[in-house]
């Protein structure tokens, strides 16, 4: 099955006001510039994010209309933001970002929006604009890897540095060697266990303050085949979501 052309920045104006007729879904990729270790680079978010989404339009190939909208390339990094590798912007700078696209969006007549988010700093903006945005009959759905966990609990062999958070480890490395192998230098690849400070829960610490590198977890353990599992469920899932969007959205017209 062929796929349609959808990616915003290459539609000419006929192509566009044709493709917006169809009020698809857009697809917005939000990522990071973060440090990663030596093993991943500093875009390693948006490389997974526009990869991810690009790889979803393949995966409807046309079966719901969609739009893909170009990447957003900076997110808040507050954990990591002295590191070398890293720029942060705020919260507020995210969020009113997307409310805006939004609003841009509804104004052509697309109401539908999927955030493909590969950084999870960016939830809490996101998170804040769903809630704008919805007060002004716009849905903005955030896709933080739906669907990862089951296969990641198949297919992780080393323990997780902390319930909670993951980072340029086992599984975000497998991830890259699958979409990007081309970025990943596995030569460089370490395991690092840091002792969290006790109050981590409820205190915020900058990473460095207990860590001496930003890789959380065993990084070596990676493969492209378990990026691929994973992913495969992932993508398997945004597709179902994105569907159930266009239906609602459709019952609602």
């Amino acid at each position: 099955m062929s796929v349609p052309k959808v990616d915003i920045e290459t539609l000419n104006d006929t192509e566009a006001r044709a493709l917006i007729a169809e009020r698809p879904v857009a697809l917005l990729p939000i990522g990071a510039v973060e440090a990663h270790g030596d093993h991943l680079p500093a875009g390693t978010d948006n490389i997974l994010a526009r990869r991810l989404a690009a790889a979803l339009v393949e995966r409807i190939a046309g079966a719901t209309p969609v739009m893909l909208l170009p990447l957003l390339p900076f997110g808040q990094v507050w954990s990591l933001a002295d590191q070398a590798a890293s720029i942060s912007i705020s919260n507020e700078t995210v969020s009113r970002t997307l409310v805006e696209i939004g609003q841009s969006l509804k104004a052509k007549g697309v109401v539908s929006i999927a955030v493909v988010n590969a950084h999870y700093g960016n939830v809490t903006a996101i998170r804040d604009a769903q809630r704008r945005l919805r007060e002004e009959g716009v849905t903005l759905a955030l896709f933080n890897y739906p669907g990862a966990a089951e296969p990641t609990r198949a297919v992780r062999e080393k323990p997780a540095a902390h319930p909670a958070y993951m980072h340029a480890c086992e599984i975000e490395t497998s991830y890259m060697l699958h979409m990007a192998p081309e970025a990943v230098r596995m030569d460089q690849a370490i395991a690092n266990y840091p002792a969290f400070p006790d109050d981590f829960a409820e205190i915020p610490y900058r990473w460095s303050e207990f860590s001496a590198s930003p890789v959380l977890g065993d990084a070596t353990a990676a493969s492209a085949e378990k990026g691929r599992i994973i992913l495969d469920a992932v993508l398997a899932r945004m597709a179902e979501l994105v569907a159930a969007l266009y239906a609602r959205q459709s019952e609602k017209d």
